[in-house]
């Protein structure tokens, strides 16, 4: 289903050791400029429903810290699309109360809940103490009051031993699906040994492949494994999912987006909403889009350039200069 992603905010109350965007790790308070203005939101909603986008996927940031969080879902719910959003579940009760008038509630599609250890004690070791039984807690919660909740989990070093038990944790939960995906490669955490070697990432695939067929609820892998299919399919690349930044810009990927490691703004940067309607910057985007293609068949053609392009959202993080001077690929050979 075609679908907006929109970052609601720049602003988590956690500082997870695996997180992959540059972001402000503290309090809402006087840091208006790291909200997307509810007037930039109108815009986007207006100029997007034509071209046929009716589905908002809510990013942070942690979404529910905007200070106007209830506000935002009333104007997404009054264009007539339906959303979902992922959360840490700090402060569940909170979030829990702001969704439940009818009006936002009606156009609910389900609570994605990042959770990164099939223990309390892996959990809390990546994102801090006390999280995994928030975790745990708020998708009951949605249980007893019939919202469709998702486990979304980055598989690393700490948790990599987990997979089985993630899946048995899941059905217990009764959560409606899964999705496992491999950790984005900072310079942050690769410091902090939590990459798994990129020989070793095959191994996941297989073992999250077995678990797919072993359970009721639905288990996926999300897109960044291993291919043999050189030209990139993903969502962003095919324009079925947009990613529009706090700042109100449109970015090609929020696997991209304010990453932690890089220098400003890059080149998958296209179009400032503030300024330009969303069919002018998609048009920048669509030239993007064909560049990158046009890269990739020269890169196939290449032996040794052809063996990166297995896991293209690393040929991704390397083309827009998210990582530091070495190639991220050399790193996780390394690793």
């Amino acid at each position: 289903m075609p679908r907006i992603g929109i970052e609601l905010n720049n602003v988590c109350n956690l500082d997870c050791t695996h997180c992959f965007r540059s972001i402000y790790r503290g309090g809402a308070e006087n840091n208006h400029d790291l909200f997307l203005p509810l007037e930039v939101l109108d815009k986007i909603l207006i100029e997007a429903k034509p071209l046929g986008y009716h589905h908002v996927a809510i990013t942070g940031g942690e979404p529910p810290m905007h200070p106007r969080f209830g506000e935002c879902l009333d104007l997404i719910a009054g264009h007539g699309f339906t959303y979902h959003f992922l959360t840490n579940a700090r402060n569940f009760n909170k979030t829990l109360k702001a969704i439940m008038p009818p009006n936002r509630r009606a156009r609910l599609g389900g609570i994605s809940f990042s959770l990164d250890g099939a223990t309390e004690a892996t959990h809390d070791k990546i994102r801090g103490k006390g999280s995994y039984r928030e975790v745990v807690t708020a998708i009951a919660m949605c249980q007893a009051v019939g919202i469709e909740t998702s486990i979304i989990t980055t598989i690393n070093r700490v948790n990599r031993h987990e997979i089985d038990q993630f899946a048995l944790l899941g059905a217990h939960l009764r959560v409606k699906r899964h999705i496992f995906g491999h950790q984005n490669p900072t310079e942050h955490n690769m410091g902090e040994d939590l990459i798994i070697p990129l020989s070793e990432w095959r191994a996941v695939e297989r073992d999250v492949a077995r678990v797919m067929t072993e359970f009721r609820h639905e288990i996926s892998m999300a897109v960044g494994f291993y291919t043999d299919y050189y030209l990139p399919r993903c969502a962003p690349l095919s324009l079925d999912d947009l990613n529009i930044d706090y700042r109100g810009r449109l970015t090609l990927c929020c696997q991209l987006s304010n990453y932690r490691d890089a220098e400003g703004d890059g080149e998958d940067v296209v179009g400032d909403l503030k300024k330009i309607g969303l069919s002018e910057a998609l048009g920048n985007l669509m030239g993007l889009v064909r560049t990158v293609h046009r890269e990739r068949l020269v890169m196939a053609a290449d032996p040794e350039e052809r063996e990166k392009l297995h896991y293209p959202c690393l040929v991704c993080v390397e083309r827009f200069q998210k990582t530091g001077e070495e190639p991220m690929l050399v790193q996780l050979t390394r690793a």
